[in-house]
């Protein structure tokens, strides 16, 4: 029998066991580390690590408490002892069948949205490129609105069999597939789409669809009417479980692909010049994103109505707090579940009630973008 093989440790820092060598280097990045463990390397940066652990605990810290108001109040300590299996009876009703869905809704709905605007934002190079502005929540809003106030009619009636968040997520997602064929660059297809060329077709196609929706609400019953404007505005109120598992669906197929191409995520965000340089085949990847955002954020939609400038503001501030160049999707995702879920804690413990949480969202993102448009400005003046 051999002798059991020992391990050696170099001073270089090369280990050596059954005559493997692995190496471990450790060297300065911009904003951060690079760690080396042959064949793999990954980039630490530190304040980006930071302000995603702190944005994790404040949200969870927001969605425990948004479960916990209600006409039943509990602290954030006790629905975490409900959540994990220590409620009574009425407790474990309360939570799980009342609060729980609501606050889910908000969480993964802030999520996708947050996620959906920094790859938008990233494959267009322009942050006010969001599902908001490119005409992705117009057509959403456009079937969900036929879908609730024509439904009795023949040419509506088959959209209102949908319901509303299966026929809100058909319009996103015919709008952008329209809005994709209208931008596409033929011939020179190996080249992407023009970030340029999308915006413009994008915000052309936006005001398009609004004023369908108008025109739709014009003739709908007065009824219908108030129960689609409601939805238009976004609100997680009335939702239930049915609402939460098509979000969760979008939101995880997007977390995968968002770490399966993180790689080239960061190669693109370099500029497509650059990137195809690099070896990235930037047409492929650029469609790629855009669909995960199209999807995510049409099943973010479907649930909860088009809540307004979450797509704008999560990613522009997860950029300020990260000090990176670029939106970095995940972190986007977690700032957009906070501004969700403090939007909806506002509105119920607040503000007058019934006020739905994307009054307080596009209270927020109306200042916001007029500081982007003055900065942009400033810097396209330097």
């Amino acid at each position: 029998m051999n002798p059991p093989t020992s391990i050696k440790t170099a001073p270089t820092g090369i280990a050596e066991k059954s005559g493997i060598r692995a190496k471990t280097r450790i060297a300065p990045h911009p904003g951060g580390y690079r760690i080396a463990i042959e064949p793999m390397s990954m980039v630490v940066r530190p304040r980006m690590l930071a302000v995603a652990l702190v944005s994790t605990i404040i949200t969870v810290i927001l969605f425990l408490t948004s479960v916990g108001v209600s006409d039943f109040p509990l602290t954030p300590i006790d629905v975490a002892r409900i959540l994990l299996g220590g409620g009574t009876r009425v407790e474990n009703v309360v939570v799980f069948d009342v609060a729980l869905p609501r606050a889910l809704v908000a969480l993964l709905v802030g999520f996708g949205l947050g996620l959906a605007g920094s790859l938008t934002q990233l494959i267009a190079q322009n942050p006010l490129a969001t599902p908001d502005m490119l005409g992705i929540t117009a057509g959403a809003s456009v079937a969900a609105v036929t879908a609730i106030a024509f439904s009795t009619t023949s040419w509506g009636a088959w959209l209102g069999d949908l319901g509303v968040p299966a026929a809100a997520m058909l319009g996103g997602v015919l709008t952008a597939v329209a809005m994709y064929v209208l931008a596409w660059p033929g011939r020179k297809a190996n080249s992407g789409i023009n970030p340029f060329r999308l915006v413009l077709i994008g915000v052309g196609m936006t005001w398009l669809l609004q004023a369908l929706t108008q025109f739709l609400l014009s003739r709908a019953d007065i009824r219908d009417v108030g129960r689609a404007q409601v939805w238009i505005v976004g609100s997680v109120a009335n939702v239930g479980w049915s609402n939460v598992w098509p979000v969760v669906t979008g939101v995880c197929a997007s977390i995968v692909v968002v770490i399966v191409l993180a790689r080239q995520i960061g190669m693109l965000s370099l500029g497509p010049d650059l990137a195809r340089g690099l070896g990235v085949r930037t047409g492929a990847v650029s469609t790629t994103l855009l669909l995960t955002a199209v999807l995510v954020s049409a099943l973010s939609v479907s649930a909860a109505g088009p809540i307004a400038f979450v797509a704008l503001l999560a990613p522009q501030i997860a950029l300020r707090l990260a000090g990176t160049a670029v939106p970095t999707p995940l972190v986007s995702g977690v700032i957009g579940s906070a501004l969700v879920l403090g939007g909806d804690l506002l509105c119920r413990t607040v503000l007058p009630g019934g006020l739905p949480v994307g009054i307080v969202t596009a209270a927020i993102g109306g200042p916001f973008l007029i500081y982007l448009m003055v900065v942009m400005s400033r810097k396209a003046s330097v």
